[in-house]
């Protein structure tokens, strides 16, 4: 039968120990300060069949069973240190974005880790992370979004949303929850405009003279003409060059992941070529196969360094905005299918991140308005109506082939 024993603490306190035998051991159950003489002697009552119930093996009773339900935390996890009782736990949020982060965070790419470790940075920013997984509501869901809203842009906004949705669904996926509480919640557009900027070909031009290498020119010219991304032109490699057919192969692990796509094949723009043949040409043999042999963090440094040298304004969005704005001038030239396939997306993707109108489409469609009007002040004057000649060196649609 278990028994209550007073002890005496620093400054004149008292506590309460209770002590039973389970399984012919004596064990014993420390209260702290904070429970009174009464509350000791009622614990040790159901202490008594706590005991009876794991020696026997038999359900406790109803009576018990009320009485833990409505027993403090503090007093369940003293009874499990004794194994009276098994506490089951409900995984708080910071539990489940530590799962999550075990099980699939290692498989992304740097850059999308660091926008994940920046959309958790800013969820636990908003909520506690000790709050019960379970406890998280769809209301807090909105208020999250709402809390967004006042920080950073629409964008900036959509993509935190979408990263902690993803969380809450994988835990969906696990049946660890039974509904996403970002479900229904509006995560706004991806789509930012502002930040969009055209480099024209004279600035791009400027940047060559202000390189200070071959290789650095041929780097400026697979961003600029090319239109790669940040990491496929430090991927390159010269066997992916085929002088002969004019051809480039591109390696990119980010549309593996996301369209099964591990790489595409682009034209060597003659601007491209040239650049290319003459890093080439002072390439020593048994070099580096390689057509960049600097680091992420020296490339990003010496392009801002070219920008600055060649006496221009340093724009947002540095290596992307020199991506745009190749994949505005192939959509012109070639169309949204070859944009699309030799700038590496799907062409919703091109609308929303990278073609924009130029003031240059204003002034002609400005211009082409103007011939229009001319156009049909002469037909007015003309009664005849005549059907179109097409001779045999003319077509009706340009098409480029690849």
């Amino acid at each position: 039968m278990a028994t209550v024993r007073e002890i005496k603490r620093k400054r004149g306190l008292f506590a309460y120990q209770i002590i039973f035998k389970m399984n012919g051991e004596r064990k014993y159950l420390s209260l702290g300060s904070n429970y009174r003489k009464e509350d000791a002697q009622e614990i040790s009552f159901f202490v008594d069949r706590l005991v009876a119930s794991v020696e026997s093996g038999r359900p406790l009773d109803r009576q018990t069973t009320c009485w833990l339900e409505t027993a403090s935390d503090d007093l369940k996890e003293r009874l499990e240190r004794v194994k009276l009782v098994e506490v089951e736990r409900v995984p708080t949020l910071e539990d489940i974005f530590d799962a999550y982060w075990k099980a699939e965070f290692y498989d992304m790419k740097p850059t999308t880790q660091r926008n994940k470790e920046q959309s958790r940075r800013k969820f636990f920013e908003f909520v506690d992370k000790k709050t019960n997984f379970n406890a998280f509501t769809k209301r807090d869901a909105a208020a999250f979004a709402a809390y967004l809203s006042t920080i950073g842009s629409e964008a900036t906004r959509a993509g935190t949303i979408k990263d902690v949705r993803r969380v809450f669904n994988w835990a969906k996926e696990l049946e660890l929850i039974d509904k996403n509480p970002f479900d229904g919640v509006k995560r706004g557009s991806f789509k930012n405009k502002s930040r969009e900027y055209y480099i024209p070909w004279s600035d791009y031009e400027k940047m060559l003279d202000a390189c200070p290498s071959r290789m650095w020119r041929a780097l400026l010219a697979l961003y600029r003409v090319g239109g790669l991304r940040f990491g496929e032109a430090l991927r390159a490699q010269w066997s992916d060059v085929d002088f002969p057919r004019g051809r480039m192969l591109v390696h990119s692990p980010k549309t593996e992941r996301y369209d099964g796509k591990d790489s595409r094949v682009i034209p060597l723009f003659p601007e491209l070529r040239v650049e290319l043949e003459r890093l080439w040409e002072e390439t020593p043999e048994g070099g580096s196969p390689f057509l960049v042999s600097e680091g992420p963090a020296t490339v990003r440094k010496t392009i801002n360094r070219i920008v600055f040298y060649a006496g221009l304004n340093r724009w947002e969005r540095l290596i992307q905005n020199m991506r745009s704005s190749r994949a505005i001038e192939i959509a012109r030239d070639f169309g949204e299918l070859a944009e699309s396939e030799w700038v590496g997306h799907s062409p919703q993707t091109a609308r929303d991140h990278y073609l924009h109108l130029l003031d240059s489409d204003f002034d002609r469609a400005t211009r082409a308005g103007t011939k229009m009007r001319s156009s049909s002040d002469g037909a007015r004057q003309n009664s005849r109506v005549t059907s179109p000649v097409i001779h045999e060196n003319d077509t009706l649609e340009k098409k480029s082939s690849f």
